[in-house]
């Protein structure tokens, strides 16, 4: 599906996820360069830190809702599509965090 309302750089309802363990990472991202900081492991599976209830690499300023580490994503970033069945879930769970940030801002 696409659709210009589905603007990843400006929504981030992805990103955002009471569950610490919510973004997990796959053997195919052994080679992205990801903070090692941003990382914790837990039972053999290393994850995405998530602080405030967001993936650490969440950049909420000027209004936007970006990816800080876009070009070394994990692969389970890499595989969520705008205007899926999942985005759609994620922003009606979350709300599009870059129009909240917005409003905030102002």
């Amino acid at each position: 599906m696409s659709d210009s309302s589905f603007d990843c750089v400006s929504c981030g309802a992805c990103c955002f996820s009471r569950n610490p363990r919510y973004l997990s990472l796959l053997p195919w991202d052994a080679g992205r360069s990801l903070p090692a900081d941003s990382l914790f492991s837990e039972q053999g599976q290393t994850f995405v830190k998530f602080e405030c209830g967001h993936c650490v690499h969440l950049d909420l300023s000027n209004g936007k809702a970006a990816c800080g580490i876009y070009e070394d994503r994990p692969e389970a970033c890499r595989a969520f599509r705008a205007g899926s069945f999942e985005c759609v879930k994620a922003r009606r769970a979350n709300g599009i965090m870059g129009e909240r940030v917005r409003l905030v801002a102002a």
